[in-house]
């Protein structure tokens, strides 16, 4: 009896509360902003179904929030992944930011990068591409051309023409900042490579397409060898590698290019105009820095604590210069090493379990596979 009359009061009690809240909510004083709020959270959520569904909000557009660099992270991301370049790391760091930061740019960017396999290039420009656009290589304004696969036939070389410059100008118009990437320019022929001079140069616009603000990479092996040699002369005389500057190799890159038939530049208007921004080189590769990407493929492929002897076995497996005694240099730079970690560590997996057994504490099982195919499983128990 006492329950009934206690929730009898209660009802009573809520209907007293919601009368009040409604009487209060529609008085005259009350009924306007009332009406006003409901109009603007409808108006609001009406706003953000129809922003749904605008394909605009999702699909990339040439603005920055698809096309934004955060300098910071960039230099974070290349002292994290590059080594021993700190020329390329410095250069292409301050020549982007300066290219960024500058609402009217007097031409395009034109980064020019010469070494010998493995010392980074690719990888210096998949970084690139990765923290300036938002998309990655996905983006529409990223554009990769391979020389070996987009012109392959010299004969053919007045229709790759055509087709690079619809390339340029249709890409462009679509994206004033739009990047275009040149893989192995040595294979290009130089007639093909002048078609670019225009876009490089110091135009305000060609035929109402702004190009100044567009990126261009080239990316060649042909300076490698030159590279080595002058790398080894400043060892030999004592330089570190830390004391060498751009002007001690720019000059040098830019006269081989320009002179040697199978550069791609041979007698190149991009660099008889001066429309290379710079040339970087790209050193050869120490042991000491073998060994840093040696350590990064182990432990992206799980292996933790590598003890310093199986490093140095993986090591082993490469090739150094200039000679048995001195293994100064290795000849492919980074580039063989995941396969190597791959051959010594042999994907080896391990997977650990625990659970209860028979008896005191806890069981542990580890399973691991070799290389070899061969399989192990260690059993063991605390407690």
């Amino acid at each position: 009896m006492v329950n009934v009359e206690r929730h009898s009061r209660m009802s009573r009690n809520i209907q007293r509360t919601d009368h009040s809240f409604f009487k209060g909510v529609f008085k005259s004083e009350n009924l306007v902003p009332t009406i006003a709020c409901a109009w603007f959270v409808a108006l609001l959520f009406s706003g953000v179904i129809i922003s749904l569904e605008d394909p605009k909000i999702w699909s990339e557009t040439c603005n920055e929030r698809w096309i934004h660099l955060n300098t910071t992270e960039l230099k974070n991301d290349l002292h994290a992944n590059v080594y021993g370049e700190h020329i390329a790391v410095k250069t292409v760091v301050n020549h982007l930011n300066a290219h960024l930061l500058n609402e009217n740019p007097s031409k395009a960017l034109a980064f020019s990068f010469h070494g010998g396999p493995g010392t980074g290039k690719t990888l210096i420009t998949k970084i690139l591409v990765n923290q300036l656009y938002k998309e990655g290589f996905k983006s529409q304004f990223v554009h990769m051309v391979v020389a070996s696969r987009d012109f392959p036939n010299e004969k053919d070389t007045d229709t790759y023409k055509i087709k690079l410059r619809n390339l340029i100008e249709d890409k462009v118009k679509q994206c004033g900042q739009s990047m275009f990437i040149f893989d192995e320019v040595d294979k290009l022929s130089p007639e093909l490579l002048n078609i670019l001079k225009p876009y490089l140069d110091h135009h305000e616009h060609i035929d109402n397409n702004v190009y100044r603000k567009s990126i261009f990479i080239f990316l060649s092996n042909t300076a490698g060898p030159l590279l080595n040699k002058h790398m080894l002369d400043f060892w030999r005389d004592g330089k570190t590698r830390d004391e060498i500057d751009l002007k001690d190799l720019e000059n040098i890159i830019a006269n081989s290019s320009i002179n040697s038939e199978g550069s791609g530049y041979y007698k190149s208007d991009l660099i008889l105009h001066h429309l290379i921004t710079a040339f970087i080189p790209f050193l050869p590769i120490e042991k000491e820095h073998v060994v840093y990407c040696i350590k990064h493929h182990l432990v992206a492929k799980g292996h933790y604590d590598t003890p310093i002897n199986k490093i140095e076995e993986i090591a082993q497996q490469l090739q150094f210069y200039p000679n048995e005694t001195n293994k100064m240099f290795s000849t492919t730079g980074c580039k063989r090493v995941e396969e190597k970690v791959d051959y010594i560590m042999g994907e080896v997996r391990t997977e650990t379990r625990t659970g209860p057994d028979s008896g005191p504490g806890l069981w542990y099982e580890t399973r691991t596979r070799t290389r070899t195919g061969r399989r192990t499983r260690t059993k063991c128990r605390t407690g």
